[in-house]
């Protein structure tokens, strides 16, 4: 069904936005206690790049590191200088979500959290033509998620809801 099918069945006409506008690198808040940055990793799976979300001031959760990129990691850490990463939450195991995972971890000792290990999906393509993974599927958190918890952290709190 295409948009405009799509739209003649419920009455509205759905539509791809494609402006979006941001600096790579720059943390900006995007709703009250959420900040973004922006990866510069822009492609046709990233769209303009990964989006990686800095939740809460002082204690802050980082949900999707991003790519494993020295500016990306950096931007992170200038964000967050002077705060405390208190949560790492990764909502799924797509390599451009993913891969700053360790370096950020090891940095600064956070517990990650997600749904669970990944394991392999049935019928989803896990390899690139060319063969390279970009999904983790040796992916294991420190503490397994799940629908209807709450994630808290020191002035802010987040709901989770599974939406796979």
């Amino acid at each position: 069904m295409n948009t405009s099918e799509q739209g003649a069945h419920s009455g509205s006409k759905l539509s791809f936005k494609t402006e979006m506008s941001f600096d790579y690198g720059v943390a900006v808040d995007v709703a009250p206690g959420v900040r973004r940055i922006v990866a510069n990793n822009p492609g046709p799976f990233t769209f303009k790049g990964t989006n990686t979300y800095l939740v809460g001031r002082g204690d802050v959760a980082i949900i999707d590191p991003g790519p494993d990129e020295k500016a990306h990691l950096e931007a992170i850490a200038e964000a967050t200088k002077g705060e405390r990463i208190s949560h790492i939450l990764i909502t799924h195991t797509h390599r451009d979500h993913i891969d700053a995972l360790k370096p950020l971890k090891s940095q600064t000792n956070a517990p990650v959290l997600a749904f669970g290990p990944t394991g392999k999906p049935r019928g989803v393509r896990t390899t690139s033509p060319s063969g390279k993974a970009f999904v983790d599927l040796d992916f294991t958190p420190d503490e397994q998620m799940k629908n209807g918890d709450m994630i808290q952290g020191r002035g802010w709190a987040l709901d989770v809801i599974h939406t796979p």
